[in-house]
């Protein structure tokens, strides 16, 4: 549904919430329709018994008896509410599955389609690559005309969904082929495809990862900063928590940044971890790990350095919270945790407590990776999840997580899995339409000052299920009255590669 300028997905008014009403309704229908049965079958027992024979009931009651017999048998009685319910069951039941096989079935085309395009392009790539340099000799700028064309038609950067179809392409032409590492779907020689966007995502990575590009094989160093931002502090909104990823991303002041934010409430702290963007988009892998190498690798569903270096510097976090000192470097309003954050003191499991993660882009497919990932959930208890224009609908966050992702309509990066995300209770997508009429770009429709009047625009919704998310959310924003919050800031950095052994012959 649309609300305030966003189309709303998923959440407590969501499609498959309500698809799920209509079976549990369904199933109750069918019980009544049972029940009915069950005493119109015990009424003509009763008036099949033999000793009914032996009374002699006057004219006028028989005749009533044998009417009301008639009409509890009949259409318009038991019977008849019987088969009715049945075929309302029957009916609702048929509608559902038809729903769901079609949306199967879409979800099963579009797939199809794009593994077929992008098939073209894998076969295809040398020739494209020679006209695409051929373009840009010729002055063409070609990626502000693909900047600007993924504003126009928003679906073509959906076609980076079919990544299997791409490495199978690649697979096909004899100049190609040998670049490609064999991957976890391959033959003996190399040969085939991988199975899942994943697998083929990893291929290319690995491909790449001999020239020494995306690669994330090396240590993770984790860096507790002496001092945030100016000002930092638990934000009060969605739009604050959205605007802050905004300097916390600068890649110039704030390399490889992420935060750590305890706030106190009355039955002890929550946490906020905020995850930066995209900062280098150089392939050659390099210290700072908020890079494009992250991003393929962690869509791939891979541990990554930043992710390990966010566990680490979360269990940082809990550790000085748990012994009762901030120590040197907090940020903004952070000098000493007091009063309900403290609560429960060296002795606290802080296993126990709520965490929000939180991130733009990159930040945002390193948080739903963190929230997929076992290892991760069993030391912390991840409650929550925000994205903004991050790609994360193949990522198997547990229902029991609440997920906010906010999308927009013209941003290429949140398509780049070609799937939407998952229509359920637990997740909400608040997809905003930026098309008024000007000339934009997918880069610009990617911007963090978007994605923040985005958030501020689901603050003030009245849409059930963002309703209902703020409601679920509101501890992380609301401290407790009097208590201090305690921002952390540290910096992960990457350590070189392992070495890579050599892959031996057939």
């Amino acid at each position: 549904m649309s609300d305030g300028g966003l189309r709303v997905r998923g959440g407590v008014g969501g499609t498959t919430v309500g698809l799920a009403a209509l079976e549990e309704a369904s199933g109750r229908l069918a019980g009544s329709a049972q029940d009915i049965a069950a005493s119109l079958a015990r009424t003509l027992l009763v008036a099949a018994d033999p000793g009914l024979a032996g009374v002699a009931p006057a004219v006028v009651t028989a005749a009533a008896a044998e009417g009301a017999l008639a009409l509890a048998a009949g259409p318009a009685g038991l019977a008849g509410d019987a088969a009715r319910l049945v075929g309302l069951v029957t009916a609702t039941a048929a509608t559902v599955s038809a729903y769901r096989a079609v949306d199967a079935e879409v979800a099963r085309t579009a797939a199809l389609t794009q593994d077929a395009v992008m098939f073209v392009v894998g076969s295809q790539a040398p020739e494209l690559a020679v006209g695409v340099l051929a373009l840009e000799a010729l002055g063409v700028d070609v990626g502000g005309a693909l900047d600007r064309a993924v504003w126009e038609v928003p679906a073509v950067a959906d076609l980076a969904g079919g990544a299997e179809g791409l490495v199978a392409g690649l697979r096909s032409d004899p100049l190609t082929a040998p670049l490609l590492a064999p991957g976890a779907a391959a033959d003996a020689e190399g040969r085939g495809g991988p199975r899942t966007y994943e697998d083929a995502l990893a291929v290319l990575a690995d491909s790449a990862a001999v020239w020494g590009l995306l690669d994330d094989s090396g240590p993770v160093h984790v860096q507790r900063e002496p001092a945030g931002p100016s000002g930092a502090s638990a934000p009060r909104s969605l739009q604050e928590l959205v605007r802050g990823q905004g300097p916390l991303s600068d890649p110039a002041d704030h390399p490889g940044r992420i935060r750590v934010v305890e706030v106190p409430t009355e039955t002890g702290p929550v946490w906020l971890v905020e995850v930066s963007g995209t900062q280098v988009w150089d392939p050659r892998t390099g210290a700072n790990p908020c890079d494009v190498t992250t991003d393929v690798r962690a869509m791939a569903q891979e541990s990554t350095a930043l992710a390990r270096g966010v566990q680490e510097a979360l269990d940082q976090a809990q550790a000085e919270s748990r012994a009762g000192s901030d120590g040197a470097g907090s940020g903004g309003a952070g000098s000493g945790a007091a009063g309900p954050a403290s609560a429960g003191g060296p002795g606290r499991d802080a296993s126990t407590e709520p965490v929000m993660l939180v991130g733009h882009s990159l930040g945002g497919i390193v948080a739903a990776g963190l929230a997929s990932s076992p290892a991760f959930t069993a030391r912390h208890r991840v409650t929550h999840v925000v994205t903004a224009g991050s790609p994360v609908a193949r990522m198997p966050v547990p229902a029991g997580v609440q997920v906010l992702s906010l999308e927009h309509h013209q941003d290429p990066v949140p398509r780049l899995e070609g799937a939407p995300n998952p229509d359920r209770s637990g997740w909400v997508t608040a997809t905003r339409d930026l098309d008024d009429g000007r000339d934009g770009t997918g880069s610009a429709a990617h911007g963090v000052g978007e994605y923040a009047a985005t958030a501020a625009a689901v603050d003030r919704s009245t849409d059930p299920s963002l309703v209902a998310w703020r409601a679920g959310s509101e501890a992380f924003f609301h401290p407790a009255e009097g208590a201090q919050v305690v921002v952390r800031d540290y910096r992960i950095a990457r350590g070189a590669p392992w070495p890579r052994m050599a892959q031996s012959g057939p």
